[in-house]
């Protein structure tokens, strides 16, 4: 199939999604089954954005140009193992492959199942070519190259087992959120679904705030009350209520507006229903700060840009584009030079 031919059937996929995986109850329903911490709500969060940020004409087309994507030589065999953590989660390394022109064997995480199988079966319904070039599987096997995502420890053991093959190999990383006394209410209530959506368990949520000095914390949580429902979902509350405990009885200092736990903390990564913060000073010191830890951080969220720094507007951090590839790795780079096109 000709690279034009592939796009245009990824924008009537993403046309599908909306008109029609968006309500189709019963697989929804199953999503949910398949994994409690999906909701009606962020699975429609996650279609919205997957057929807009990255299944429009518009968007497929910038990202072809972009990154001079060609008609590929040779196919290759790409294995891909997703996560489970928020619904497709792994689409973006699917797009990668099938742009590209390789051949796509998942290992998909059985918390996030029903809605790729979806995905994947229309795409198979839409032409048979689809049906060579998507492949879902339980064991990986006979591998042009490997692109992985899990947790620091499933990482060490992806490593090393796919230590033969060309890979990506992703670990645990976490977004930040740089606040000034000068933000407005409209961005912090961005920063708050940037905090709280899909329950805070994707690694492009905000698990760390760097707050100017002066920012009152009082005045920060009033900007989350839109999200106060998401208490009510249980295994979120279970979180909260181990914590809130679990930092009482450590005698942490912390906050909380009886559904978020703000706890003051060095540490980027946090706890399930809660957010590190600490204070600072100046941009230049806390720039230094965040460079030295960049391995950490999938992305930075901020009102404004700052030198040195590759920041985001609130709000965006689960919006992300075709061209905002995971820890900052390129995967259409990797995917190019496997056919020598780099």
């Amino acid at each position: 199939m000709k690279l034009k031919d592939r796009i245009n059937d990824l924008v009537e996929l993403g046309q599908w999604i909306q008109q029609d995986l968006y309500y189709n109850s019963e697989v929804i329903s199953k999503a949910i089954a398949d994994n409690p911490w999906f909701t009606r709500d962020s699975i429609n969060q996650a279609l919205k954005a997957v057929s807009l940020q990255y299944l429009s004409a518009d968007c497929l087309s910038a990202w072809v140009s972009g990154e001079q994507i060609t008609e590929t030589t040779r196919q290759k065999i790409i294995g891909i193992v997703m996560a489970g953590n928020i619904p497709l989660v792994g689409i973006h390394d699917l797009l990668a492959v099938l742009i590209t022109g390789h051949k796509a064997l998942i290992k998909a995480s059985d918390r996030d199942l029903a809605l790729l199988e979806s995905v994947v079966h229309r795409l198979y319904e839409m032409h048979d070519y689809w049906r060579d070039s998507i492949e879902l599987t339980h064991k990986l096997s006979d591998l042009g190259a490997v692109i992985a995502t899990g947790s620091d420890s499933t990482a060490r053991y992806f490593e090393k087992y796919f230590s033969a093959y060309p890979h990506i190999i992703r670990k645990n990383r976490h977004g930040v959120g740089i606040v000034f006394k000068d933000d407005t209410g409209d961005q912090m209530k961005g920063l708050a679904d940037d905090v709280l959506s899909y329950f805070g368990l994707g690694c492009r949520n905000i698990s760390k705030l760097y707050l100017e000095k002066g920012v009152e914390i009082d005045s920060l949580f009033e900007h989350f009350e839109s999200h106060g429902d998401t208490i009510h979902h249980n295994k979120y509350k279970n979180n909260y209520d181990y914590n809130y405990a679990l930092f009482l009885l450590n005698k942490d200092e912390f906050y909380t507006n009886n559904f978020l736990l703000l706890k003051k903390h060095d540490h980027i990564s946090s706890r399930i229903a809660s957010v590190h913060y600490e204070y600072f000073d100046n941009t230049y010191d806390l720039k230094n700060k965040l460079n030295r830890q960049i391995s950490q951080i999938q992305c930075i969220m901020s009102s404004r840009d700052i030198d040195g720094l590759n920041c985001f507007r609130f709000g965006y951090a689960q919006k992300p584009g075709l061209t905002d590839y995971a820890d900052g790795v390129n995967t259409i780079e990797f995917l190019k030079s496997l056919d020598g096109n780099s």
